[in-house]
């Protein structure tokens, strides 16, 4: 297995590199090469496997030689020991034939924990190898950065960087990302939203200061992040019809990441026929979707705020596939897009991902009502992420003889202050610490001062 760069075929790299990076060095993403395809009976037999050895048989493929059976398999086998219920991702039913699959029983309670703790032991088992030490930087809004102090900040041959809007972070993890120990977390306020927090973290990449220090991203632009993601959607058809049966997904839009996977995974063998987009005001991927028009703007802020952004880096990869692997096609759209903050693809890649793919953009009105009536119809609690998959997935869900599956990427207690709010909540508050002043800050597009910042640092 190797891999390449969506804009450059000819930029070849093996899994540890697309491991330990953030872009590739022509500025695109790295994807595999070729997909293993399974058959419909391999997949079948695989019902009965716990989730370690599934993710195994999912992952191994894209590994290669790189690293031995054995190891890896001990490396999975870690890395789920992380998350507290046995099932690892449970799924809950909801209504007749809708499914929410829960992914938030890791360290910090959101489905984020999947990819930062299988990339934190991939990083550590390349690099302890060789000595190497590494910053791993990347935006948040609150979910990805706390999950990848959780799963990088015990090492010792790293440091993280964690970029977060000055605004709009929730106040739970706002207070976690400022009090994060500071000899092992750099975490930095900039002006302006989450997109900005992004292109500052490309802009990094593209430019790297510590030429004795190995850059990693820890958003979903890195390979893993999307790796670890697959593997969710073979655990939740294999649950319900063992592979077999057709099967949908409703997927809130905290990243491209989660859509490409299932994408992925469909073209792996899985009879997947319909994935559902749902995102809130910030309706960029909904656009996208509905009109063939994907365009930058200022986020707004929502009931969702993991979800209050513009920029989908995974949306490259997705483009790539529409395109047959056309890396020069692909480098023409996203200089395009760079330049513009404007993509529109042709009809015949664009029908294509139609024939798969249906979204939805959900207010914040029909958010609130949807964790309202699930709570009194079903006694159970939903962040309003989940809710606005929970909605897309009743209203435009293709047929009603097909599992229905949202991806719940945020465990509930998170957002308990709105729950209450709203009469959803029939459990003690948690305490919330005010969040500080913000220990460090930047300036929107201000490269050169965190260059400065990391150099100090």
């Amino acid at each position: 297995m190797h891999y390449v760069s969506t804009r450059s075929a000819a930029l070849r790299a093996d899994f540890r590199t697309a491991v330990l990076s953030g872009l590739a060095a022509d500025g695109g993403l790295f994807v595999p090469a070729s997909l293993p395809v399974f058959g419909a009976q391999e997949i079948a037999n695989w019902s009965w496997l716990p989730f370690e050895e599934l993710a195994w048989r999912v992952i191994s493929p894209f590994v290669g030689q790189t690293i031995a059976e054995d190891d890896l398999k001990a490396l999975l086998k870690d890395t789920y020991r992380q998350f507290t219920h046995r099932a690892i991702a449970p799924l809950r039913q909801i209504d007749r034939n809708e499914w929410v699959l829960e992914l938030f029983h890791g360290p910090t309670r959101a489905s984020k924990d999947f990819a930062a703790q299988l990339h934190a032991r991939l990083a550590r088992y390349f690099l302890d190898r060789e000595g190497g030490r590494a910053l791993v930087v990347g935006a948040t809004n609150g979910d990805t950065g706390l999950a990848a102090i959780a799963a990088f900040g015990a090492w010792a041959g790293c440091r993280v960087v964690t970029l977060y809007p000055e605004a709009g972070v929730p106040r739970d993890r706002l207070h976690a990302l400022q009090t994060a120990n500071p000899e092992r977390v750099l975490a930095c306020a900039v002006a302006g939203g989450f997109d900005d927090c992004q292109t500052l973290v490309s802009q990094l990449f593209r430019h790297w200061p510590l030429e004795e220090v190995v850059p990693i991203g820890f958003n979903s632009s890195n390979w893993v992040g999307v790796l670890a993601q697959i593997v969710f959607y073979f655990h939740a058809a294999l649950q319900l019809g063992g592979g077999q049966r057709p099967i949908g997904f409703s997927i809130p839009a905290a990243s491209f990441a989660e859509v490409y996977a299932g994408y992925i995974a469909q073209k792996m063998g899985l009879p997947i026929n319909q994935i559902i987009i749902a995102t809130n005001r910030n309706d960029a991927l909904h656009q996208f979707i509905h009109k063939n028009r994907y365009s930058t703007r200022e986020a707004n802020r929502t009931l969702s705020p993991a979800m209050d952004f513009s920029i989908f880096s995974n949306l490259e990869r997705f483009v790539w596939e529409l395109y047959d692997h056309d890396d020069q096609a692909v480098n023409a759209l996203m200089e395009h897009f760079e330049s513009s903050g404007e993509l529109s693809i042709a009809n015949r890649q664009w029908l294509q991902a139609r024939l798969l793919i249906d979204s939805y953009a959900v207010g914040d009105e029909q958010t609130a009502e949807e964790i309202l009536g699930l709570f009194r119809d079903t006694s159970l609690s939903i962040d309003p992420h989940t809710a606005t998959g929970v909605l897309a997935a009743r209203l435009y869900r293709r047929s009603m003889v097909t599992p229905m599956v949202t991806l719940g990427q945020i465990a509930p207690e998170k957002s308990a202050e709105l729950l209450a709010e709203l009469g959803a909540w029939n459990a003690p508050l948690p305490q919330l610490q005010p969040p500080a002043e913000h220990p460090r800050q930047l300036a929107r597009g201000d490269l050169d001062g965190l260059c400065r910042m990391l150099g100090e640092w």
